[in-house]
């Protein structure tokens, strides 16, 4: 049952008795201004459908706790301290001075009602529309994505096979007791109630080796007894279970057996954990690297306010959410600065279909050895020729495959010409020939890598550097990702924002009366 938010004044209210110890500006004045008036108790009826029970306390103070624990970026515990000791939180939540505080479970559950109702993105999605009447919104947009860790261990192979193995064998014997036991028979190892390592010779590469061929032969007998049984958690857990063993593991023939050993480099989409399947190895650069999620983030160039967010997997391409970043924006959109990682052609392609008008430097074009890049040639796609450095021309030669290289042309120098050539050394040591090859997307990002260095375009691609702050913003007090799964990723991010949008609006004066 849905609780309401005291109306009238009470004797025992903080901001009353103690209003010359109260912070009259920063984030809680704002919240404390916000509440009742950008967000009431009945925005949240759809998270109390039954009229039974004991109220609860008013979602309005509670999704005011919300926003303030984001934007301090402290755990649920220290949540429900401040809100029993502090009397700005006490003021900004609007409870009386002998007010208890509110408990962390509370805190939890209403999350949790949030998530289920799918209303994550109310707050952030009620302030921007506060902004939009404002006026404050522009159509000038900048975007950018950051890592951020998770809050779990990373796990090796043989702790990770073990984790999810026995995630299998502990729902196998809730579901059905007697396949448990029958499994437990056939297993090799009987230490998988042991959260530990197995106690072996780790310096023995034979007792390595035995071990991995003893969780692989283990593994192979729980994904079969999990195919008798239909329960979808049962499902789930086998499903990870085998992604698990198929990308550390590798099998081979040889004369004595099967040979399991460990897979040499990483997976692409590699689990790291099977207490968060989704958490990702990520890399900002060959030296940057991190385990978690990836955050990406459109903040408006006008009035600095974050107009969208979204959380991906560590390995997902920046570029692949600017479109869904767009939908999801509220406002009219006509340009986004970005950087490098959103200036590829398909995706200028994209904006360019869109009407949006998108500043981001093109990737560098790229040769082996440091030899003579494609920029090096000039390319006349009217008169079809490739002209090279030392003064040769090619005459185009089209792919035979259009539905992998449709639109992409090939100029090939014939090995003649090449072979004598004085320049040789700096362009090619194939004996057939330099190879141009151009994409459906050449002229763009030609047209791209000529704007970079006009004074026009350095000008307004400063403004990149808002988002970047913006990003800062977001990490700030939260190194680490307090949730699991990217599904409440999203849901943070989404509400992080809302907490950074609110102080924006306050330090705006845009909030209403």
């Amino acid at each position: 049952m849905r609780g309401t938010a005291e109306a009238q004044g009470l004797f025992w209210d903080t901001d009353v008795l103690c209003e010359e110890l109260i912070e009259e500006e920063g984030f809680l004045a704002t919240l404390r201004r916000a509440r009742s008036t950008v967000f009431t108790d009945s925005d949240f009826d759809r998270l109390y459908p039954s009229g039974r029970g004991r109220p609860s306390h008013p979602p309005s103070v509670l999704a005011a706790l919300l926003l303030a624990q984001l934007f301090y970026g402290v755990s649920d515990r220290e949540a429900e301290r401040r809100s029993r000791l502090d009397l700005s939180w006490k003021a900004a939540l609007g409870l009386p001075l002998n007010h208890r505080g509110i408990p962390h479970v509370c805190l939890a559950e209403f999350r949790a009602r949030l998530l289920r109702a799918g209303m994550e993105a109310f707050l952030h999605e009620t302030l921007l529309q506060v902004a939009t009447r404002a006026g404050v919104v522009g159509t000038r947009r900048a975007v950018d994505s950051t890592g951020i860790r998770d809050s779990v261990v990373t796990q090796d192979t043989v702790t990770l096979l073990r984790s999810a193995l026995r995630r299998c064998l502990h729902r196998l014997e809730e579901v059905d007791p007697r396949a448990g036991r029958r499994l437990r028979g056939r297993m090799v190892r009987d230490d998988y109630d042991a959260s530990g390592k197995p106690q072996i010779l780790w310096s023995d590469p034979k007792a390595r080796a035995d071990l991995l061929f003893e969780l692989f032969d283990d593994a192979s007998h729980t994904i079969d007894a999990c195919r008798e049984i239909s329960d979808p958690e049962l499902e789930a857990a086998s499903l990870l279970l085998a992604a698990v063993a198929a990308q550390d593991l590798q099998v081979e023939d040889s004369a004595d057996g099967p040979k399991v050993s460990v897979r040499q480099g990483v997976a692409h989409d590699r689990i790291i954990s099977a207490v968060d399947p989704e958490a990702r190895h990520g890399h900002r650069s060959r030296s940057d690297r991190y385990d978690g999620y990836k955050l990406h983030i459109s903040v408006d160039q006008d009035s600095d306010l974050i107009t969208a967010v979204d959380a991906t997997l560590a390995t997902t391409a920046d570029a692949a959410v600017l479109g869904p970043l767009l939908d999801a924006d509220p406002g009219e959109v006509h340009e986004v600065v970005a950087d490098t990682a959103y200036g590829g052609g398909a995706t200028r392609e994209q904006m360019e279909r869109r009407g949006v008008t998108l500043l981001a430097p093109a990737p560098p074009a790229v040769a082996p050895a440091g030899r003579f890049t494609r920029d090096h040639f000039t390319v006349d796609l009217e008169a079809g020729t490739c002209t090279c450095p030392a003064g040769h021309t090619a005459a185009p030669r089209r792919h035979r495959t259009p539905k992998d290289f449709a639109g992409r042309l090939q100029f090939r120098f014939a090995s003649q010409v090449c072979g004598t050539c004085p320049l040789r050394a700096s362009c090619t040591d194939s004996s057939r020939g330099r190879i141009i090859d151009i994409g459906p997307h050449d002229a763009l990002l030609q047209q791209a890598r000529t704007e970079r260095w006009t004074e026009r375009f350095r000008a307004r691609y400063r403004d990149r550097a808002r988002v970047e702050r913006k990003a800062a913003q977001v990490k700030f007090r939260s190194p680490k990702l307090p949730w699991r799964g990217v599904l409440k990723a999203q849901a943070w991010a989404r509400l992080k924002a809302a907490a950074l949008n609110l102080d924006r609006l306050g330090r705006l004066d845009l909030l209403p009366a």
